[in-house]
């Protein structure tokens, strides 16, 4: 896979280093690193509020999620038209899902760095670029980190593609390549920050002030104020749509981009993984990743039960004795898409449904119910679990209607006051079947694997060749 590069001349955050753009000259994506991000300030934080904030730090792009937003500016030679750019940390973050460190070399031929740490599966503060002549400074800021986590009692995963950098015995490799193969979902592509309302073009200007001479000379300044009055009185006059009916209609929009959470929403997804061959032809399995892909609308006809589908990739190494690319091609598992990268690494893609219902806020359980119950099924199975992320319930924003000045509709008493919970598992692949047993409800996000052999090492319950890692959200009401 081959890219391009374009540098950006940023201002924002006081002087940042430079964005950088690698572009895939094979499909029209690109990816973005050395994005600033910020957290939502309150659940009362707008759309708007995030655009003014990337407006002012000189940004063009922007992508948002309920807990954070993210920005940057990416010139428009930068990637052909037509071409998405994704936010490289966020893409990063849905691979994990927990605490990570980034340290890569964008570009063999350049002496462009990158640098992010990802913190309960969401990108941070810290996605820079680093501008060296060699990995040092890199790797210093790395160890940094990593040494400020074990403070904290945080244990960083490390992904880089340095060699010699001895940052941890159990780093895993990672590339430019990697990222932009993983890089599908619309959620974290960077969006073009919307034109103000204000700006209106020049020969546009130009013909309403010549119309207005024309009036002035021809009716006087008086006789068009009084038109211009009643204009205005006739617009003011129409009626606003109802705050009830307007906060409904937003209700509705927020509830058709999720899905209910169930207890079997991971099976079609564990019962595809479970299918991966760990041996293929003589090269062995690294890893592989399911993504929960937006709710698809159901087909005509088809009630009101939509899909959800997973997006899924495998890495494998060769071996040794490994066979022959034309050897492995003639073998390829049925659905999947192969892509051949250098001598050493094939990636296969392929794809799973799994039908969903539709998301239904007087269905919710309460916080409370979910700290007793839900907590409970996930404390008898934690014997079987290497590690569970902390469950911890935040408010989750509906984005409010506007009225037609462009004002927020003020928040009605029927709008439910939501909570939402990320959290992370790490376990082996079987226990995954005992987590879709014990019946534990979350709209899940996430599922991956990897593979390790587990020679003279200790096993037990939490222990396996096989380790799977997940990703869930819990919604609930207060």
């Amino acid at each position: 896979m081959a890219f391009l590069k374009k540098k950006t001349k940023s201002n924002q955050d006081g002087g940042r280093l430079p964005l950088v753009v690698a572009v895939d000259e094979n499909e029209p994506k690109a990816i973005a690193f050395g994005v600033s991000w910020r957290a939502v300030a309150s659940r009362s934080s707008t759309r708007s509020d995030a655009i003014k904030i990337a407006r002012s730090g000189g940004a063009t792009h922007l992508v948002s999620s309920l807990q954070q937003f993210g920005y940057g500016l990416v010139p428009a030679d930068a990637a052909p038209s037509g071409t998405k750019v994704f936010a490289a940390a966020r893409v990063a973050a849905r691979q994990h899902g927990g605490d990570a460190i980034y340290a890569l070399k964008l570009f063999p031929d350049s002496n462009e760095y990158w640098f992010a740490v990802i913190r309960g599966g969401q990108p941070s503060s810290i996605d820079r670029i680093i501008l060296s002549d060699n990995d040092m400074e890199l790797i210093d800021a790395a160890r940094k980190e990593i040494d400020s986590g074990l403070e904290d009692d945080i244990t960083y995963a490390v992904f880089t593609n340095l060699e010699d950098h001895e940052l941890s015995d159990k780093a895993r490799g990672l590339t430019v390549a990697d990222l932009m193969l993983a890089a599908a979902g619309e959620e974290d592509v960077l969006q073009p920050l919307p034109k103000k309302s204000g700006e209106i073009p020049k020969p546009v200007i130009g013909v309403v002030a010549v119309a207005l001479l024309l009036a002035l000379g021809n009716k006087g300044w008086s006789m068009y104020q009084e038109k211009e009055r009643k204009r205005l009185a006739r617009l003011n006059a129409q009626a606003e749509e109802p705050p009830e009916q307007a906060w409904a209609r937003a209700m509705k929009s927020w509830a058709d981009a999720h899905r209910a959470a169930d207890p079997q929403g991971l099976a079609a997804v564990r019962v595809s993984l479970g299918t991966v061959p760990l041996v293929w032809g003589g090269w062995e399995l690294q890893n592989a990743t399911c993504n929960a892909a937006p709710p698809v609308a159901a087909a005509a006809g088809a009630g009101t039960q939509g899909d959800r589908r997973w997006g899924c990739s495998a890495i494998y190494t060769r071996s040794p004795t490994g066979r022959l690319n034309r050897e492995m091609k003639a073998t390829t598992p049925q659905g999947w898409t192969v892509q051949y990268r250098g001598l050493d690494t094939i990636v296969g893609s392929w794809s799973v449904t799994q039908a969903a219902q539709p998301f239904r806020y007087e269905a919710l359980r309460s916080v409370e119910s979910h700290m007793v119950e839900t907590i409970s099924r996930l404390q008898k199975l934690s014997a079987a679990f290497g590690q569970v992320g902390e469950v911890s319930f935040t408010p989750v924003e509906i984005t409010p209607p506007r009225r037609k000045d462009g004002t927020a509709v003020p928040i009605v008493a029927s709008v439910p006051q939501l909570r939402a919970a990320t959290f992370t598992l790490k376990a082996p692949l079987r226990s995954v079947d005992a987590l879709i047993d014990a019946g534990v409800e979350a709209d899940w996000q996430q599922l991956s694997m990897s593979f390790k052999r587990a020679d003279g090492e200790k096993v037990d319950i939490k222990t396996s060749a096989l380790t799977a890692d997940l990703k869930a959200v819990i919604y609930a009401k207060q």
